[in-house]
This record gives structure tokens, C-alpha cells and sequence, in this order.
């Protein structure tokens, strides 16, 4: 279905939309800085590196990005989006189904000599880099962790088979202070932190997501909304194009165009009272009331 506001706005595709994309990525200092320290992790085989960041820095796309890079590099990379699986043993036959290691076996320890076969035949005797990129990494549990830390073991004299690169929100932090995780931890050779972007960034982020979306043209937002779009998002990227979003469907119903800090302010306010707790004892008097009638 067709936006609405796509039309009044002179727009090809959605600009603000929230699903994780390398294309309407925009990559600020520090979204360049950590993809370029997990590249040379990866391209240098040191084995393992961690991008943190709170929801909606960017993380997700920017895990595509480099999942995409390292295919076009010739790399073997595989890219799990979801890693909260129950078991070591689920983890475990997910990966080999993502690397294609066609063999398949019963017994966890059966699985990983499979998987460890396979790593070698690609790594030593190809001379393949092999990847395996998480995202949402703070899902892990303590004894999915310990696979992750089994599998980085495997190395030969010269070279690891296998190289990790791990996005997660801050609360694996704390997972990795865990005794249990120490020696994985001990193997994180680069750690990167998407932190929020600042008034120019945030402005600069909604530019280039809108001449994704246009083609070349530029935004509609004064810069006033502006001002209150990355005050009210705090940096946030996602939370900036949410409230970009809904701003754009508020002057198209408006037919106001540019879109000014009033519509700001009035999308802000709807937002802030749909995500506050709200009572449900007036909804019931009504309802009780009406019934009366």
C-alpha cells in the first residue's frame, strides 16, 4: 500500500522508514569508524569483534551493510538475526545450516566435528575467510556464549577458521562480566560503540535519508523542526525518523508544506500520550455509562 504523503511530498519510496537497511543507512564518524575496526578484524583474521549501542543507533543496518560487504570481498558470511535460541545444540545446527555444511548428525559433539571439518576445508585448504555476524547479540545466553567461545577456538598454527562479529545492546555488558564468560570475552580483539548523533548528525541523517527517497531534492523540515526533532528523539536515530514519519503524514493531512516546528510539537504530543501509561478506569465508567443508556 501506497503512503499517502508520497505523493504531496514528490517522494519515490518511504524516507524514514525503520526496517534496517544499508541503503538508507547514514554512516557518521562513528558508524564509519566501527565498520572499518570489524572489516580489519575480519580481513586481518583476529577472530572476534563487538559493536555495542542502545536500540535504534543503527546497529541492524549497519550488520547488513557489512554482511553485504563481505560477500562482494569474496568472503563466506552468514548472518543470524536472531540468536535466542534455546539450546547450544539449536545454535549450534543453525550455523551449519547457514554455512551449507550439507552433513548432519544426532549428537551435539557429532555436529560440531561436522562443522569443524567444514570450517577447515573452506578456511585452510580454500583459503576462504569465513564470517559469522550476529545481530541482537545480548539474547545470548551464558551456555550459547560458551559454543560461540568453543567454535573461535578452532585454529590452525597460522590462521582461525572462523571470524565473529557480534552487534548487541549494552546489556551483553554485563552477560560478558559473567566468570562464565570470561574466556570468551578474553578473545574480543575490537570493541566499537555507536553512541547518539548530535544536532548537525541528526540533521545531516534526515538530508541523505530524504535524498534516498526524492532522488535529489531537499527536506521539507524548517529548521526548527529540525531543532525539536533531534531534542525530542535525544539522537536516537530511529526515534528521529518515527517522529519524521509521522510529521510528514500530519502536513500532508494539513497540506502544509514546509513542515514547521507547530507540527513538530503536535506529533511529539501525540507520541508522548500513546507511550505513557494510561488509566483504564474512564474507558470503563464510559463503557459502564453507556451501557446505562
Amino acid at each position: 500500500m501506497e503512503l499517502p504523503y508520497l505523493q504531496y511530498f514528490g517522494l519515490k519510496e518511504e524516507p524514514f522508514s525503520t526496517v534496517p537497511s544499508p541503503r538508507t543507512l547514514f554512516l557518521t564518524s562513528m558508524h564509519s569508524t566501527a565498520l572499518e575496526k570489524t572489516a580489519y578484524v575480519v580481513g586481518a583474521g583476529k577472530g572476534m569483534a563487538l559493536v555495542y549501542g542502545d536500540p535504534g543507533m543503527g546497529k541492524s543496518s549497519l550488520a547488513r551493510l557489512l554482511h553485504q560487504k563481505f560477500l562482494d570481498s569474496g568472503f563466506v558470511s552468514v548472518l543470524l538475526t536472531n540468536p535466542n535460541y534455546p539450546t547450544p545444540n539449536s545454535l549450534l545446527r543453525t550455523i551449519a545450516q547457514e554455512f551449507r555444511t550439507e552433513r548432519t548428525a544426532k549428537s551435539f559433539k557429532d555436529m560440531l566435528d561436522i562443522l569443524k571439518a567444514f570450517l577447515y576445508q573452506r578456511a585452510v585448504v580454500e583459503k576462504k575467510t569465513l564470517v559469522l555476524i550476529i545481530d541482537e547479540a545480548q539474547t545470548l545466553r551464558l551456555p550459547l556464549i560458551e559454543l560461540l567461545r568453543q567454535l573461535s577456538n578452532y585454529e590452525s598454527n597460522v590462521e582461525k577458521f572462523i571470524q565473529f562479529v557480534l552487534f548487541a545492546q549494552n546489556d551483553l555488558r554485563s552477560k560478558l562480566a559473567h566468570p562464565r564468560a570470561l574466556s570468551f570475552r578474553s578473545r574480543v580483539a575490537m570493541i566499537s560503540t555507536l553512541d547518539a548523533l548530535s544536532a548537525s548528525e541528526t540533521e545531516q541523517m534526515l538530508s541523505f535519508r530524504w535524498n534516498v527517497a526524492s532522488g535529489g531534492a531537499g527536506h521539507p523540515f524548517t529548521p526548527e523542526a529540525v531543532r525539536l526533532l533531534f531534542e525530542h528523539s535525544r539522537g536516537v536515530p530511529r526515534e528521529a525518523c518515527i517522529l519524521a514519519d509521522n510529521s510528514l503524514l500530519l502536513a500532508y493531512v494539513r497540506k502544509s508544506n514546509p513542515i514547521d516546528a507547530e507540527i513538530v510539537r503536535h506529533v511529539v504530543a501525540d507520541r508522548r500520550a500513546g507511550l505513557s501509561p494510561v488509566s483504564h478506569e474512564p474507558a470503563t465508567k464510559a463503557k459502564e455509562a453507556h451501557g446505562a443508556k
